[in-house]
């Protein structure tokens, strides 16, 4: 056992870099240049309910939150939703919400559920 770990040791030890020779030239650069845009590219959309570009967002206490015009932030609730499926046996879902309260506080709950069934199959 001592032997093999030592062993081991030694080749992990000896490999080290690898020893290069340094650049190796492929082409001698006088082939076609790479083709130049010709205008520029669209702009992305912007997803549903994002915030507009002069809104403010603040931090509250379930994530960013749009700041209201007259300085409150807004109290709508944020969750998440996942999945999982598996072959042979594994399956996985879970989903959680959070729900401002106030300016300064949040209730949150979140639910999940998981099985693996991987050796045995039910008949």
């Amino acid at each position: 056992m001592r032997a093999t770990a030592f062993a081991a040791m030694a080749v992990l030890f000896l490999a080290g870099p690898a020893l290069a020779e340094g650049p190796i030239a492929t082409a001698n650069g006088a082939g076609p240049a790479a083709p130049q845009p010709t205008e520029a590219a669209p702009s992305l959309p912007t997803a549903q309910g994002a915030p507009a570009e002069d809104q403010p967002v603040a931090m509250g206490p379930c994530g960013p939150e749009r700041v209201k015009p007259d300085g409150r932030l807004e109290t709508k609730p944020h969750g998440e939703v996942e999945a999982g499926v598996g072959t042979g046996g594994y399956r996985h879902i879970a989903g959680a919400i959070c729900q401002p309260l106030g300016q300064n506080g949040a209730v949150a709950a979140g639910v999940s559920d998981t099985q693996a069934n991987t050796t045995y199959r039910r008949r």
